[in-house]
């Protein structure tokens, strides 16, 4: 900020305290508003790629190894502008080349923003995207390990079309993170080549903010109640309905996927008896006999992906990435869920389904007290058509973003439904959860099928990864074992 402008700023700072009284303090503090040109020249782009590179040569004991090649971004055009002003008569416009995190940087005017608790800004877009406002501070890191992610602030903001006002919190540990802040970054996530945004009225509030813009770092809640299917239950969230189970809890058997499937036969047989027309049939990726008009066709028709990382945003965004291809998934807590989908169209239209089981396994043993401890898993159903290998914590598919982190929407138009399909205790080489309703709900041509996302409750945390249909061992992927009774 140029003198003169920063000059001006305190002295109607200093009047607003001298009018307030003893102990008050000015509600705002304007970091940029780029009123001058050389404001604008201040800025210029920077090669995260690199930096994180000379970190991780600079400690090469840490275990978040360089890239192999880090990729170079295309160029930034900043510009000062008259266009899409929300202060004064200029702002800043950005204009993209393309890339996937081209980042521009510049000294921050101001390195203590404790007393602050929300930051704003400003951004004018073209599209439905997302930008990332940063805060360095003199301990912060660039790389993606979990220490380096939680030493720096970062703020991934969905736009909309036309003008948006970006909010977002203090965050929980400012004294860290806001202290000693050196230089603020802006970044775009996969900008499209020619496209431009335009900032302005970057400034932190000494007001706290009930709501933020997407995308939401506190984790959200439905405003009103789970369902849970199969009983007459509603919870407000899975810790919930682990409190609620809690004192009925027995320690599960821990069965091998052989005998979770021999239990299952064998409510087959004794449900033949009763309906002697029933079918069995195991969707399971590479095994033949799901479908009883072609016993030698293998299934093809599961999709499954994971998330690398959760909260804080500048973690996640560390470790953004897609895991459609990984051969095992993590499966942990609802801001860092795992996301399945099963076609279910070989089930004929209108077969009353009799039984159902969604069977997991276990992929790394986790030595986490399973057997001592009650836990709770959860499936919840998807309203997005995500996709296998573009799905993760901001976007559903290739710039198509979630109405919130991870899909933490519920209402209209919402990510996902305030429903519990199934429930259940973890074990020690399986999940298998009863899905019954789970089926009943996507074969009554009420609910398309989206698939659902699986997680536990944090209180009764088992950090459970599973294996996924990538696994090389075909009995080891998802199964989704059901009982049906064709339409007479």
């Amino acid at each position: 900020m140029p003198v003169r402008s920063l000059t001006i700023f305190v002295m109607v700072g200093w009047c607003a305290l001298l009018l307030a009284g003893p102990g008050a303090r000015a509600e705002e503090e304007l970091l940029f508003d780029f009123e001058e040109e050389g404001n604008i020249k201040a800025w210029r782009q920077i090669d995260v790629y690199a930096l994180r590179e000379a970190e991780a040569k600079a400690n090469p004991d840490t275990k978040a190894a360089p890239p192999a090649s880090p990729p170079k971004e295309p160029a930034v055009k900043i510009e000062w502008t008259t266009e899409n002003v929300t202060r004064g008569r200029h702002a800043m416009k950005l204009t993209f080349a393309g890339g996937r995190f081209p980042t521009i940087s510049t000294k921050a005017p101001l390195e203590d923003w404790r007393p602050y608790k929300s930051f704003h800004a400003d951004v004018t877009a073209s599209r439905t995207c997302m930008v990332v406002f940063r805060a360095m501070s003199e301990s912060s890191k660039y790389g993606t390990s979990y220490n380096d992610g939680v030493s720096r602030w970062e703020f991934a903001a969905r736009l909309k079309p036309g003008k948006n006002s970006v909010v977002a919190p203090a965050p929980p540990n400012a004294n860290v993170r806001w202290n000693k802040v050196k230089t603020v970054e802006i970044y775009m996530y996969q900008p499209r080549e020619g496209e431009a945004i335009t900032i302005d009225n970057i400034r932190l509030s000494s007001e706290p903010v009930k709501d933020t813009s997407p995308f939401n770092e506190a984790l959200a809640v439905p405003p009103g109640k789970y369902r849970v299917l199969g009983t007459d239950l509603e919870v407000k969230d899975v810790n919930e309905l682990a409190d609620k189970l809690k004192d009925g809890w027995v320690r599960p058997m821990d069965k091998t996927v052989d005998q979770v499937e021999a239990d299952f036969r064998a409510e087959f047989e004794a449900l033949r008896k009763t309906h002697p027309q029933v079918v069995l049939a195991v969707l399971r990726d590479g095994q033949k006999g799901y479908d009883p008009a072609n016993q030698d066709r293998d299934f093809v028709g599961w999709e499954d992906a994971g998330t690398p990382s959760h909260l804080p945003m500048s973690l996640t965004l560390g470790n953004f990435a897609n895991s459609g291809k990984s051969e095992r998934i993590e499966t942990c807590f609802r801001n860092r869920p795992g996301f399945l989908r099963v076609d279910l169209s070989s089930i004929p239209r209108g077969a009353e389904v009799l039984a159902a089981r969604l069977l997991v396994v276990r992929a790394v043993d986790m030595g986490n007290n399973w057997s001592t401890k009650p836990t709770m898993f959860v499936a919840e159903p998807c309203n997005r058509p995500w996709k296998e290998y573009e799905v993760n914590v901001f976007e559903y598919a290739r710039d198509q973003f979630w109405n919130e982190y991870a899909g933490l929407s519920w209402g209209a138009d919402a990510d996902c439904t305030a429903v519990l399909l199934a429930h259940g205790p973890s074990a020690g080489k399986t999940l298998a959860l009863d899905f019954t309703h789970a089926v009943r709900y996507w074969t009554d041509g009420k609910h398309p099928n989206q698939g659902f996302i699986l997680y536990g409750a944090p209180k009764y945390v088992d950090y459970f990864h599973v294996f996924t249909r990538e696994c090389p061992e075909v009995k080891n992927r998802p199964a989704l074992m059901v009982i049906y009774e064709p339409k007479r």
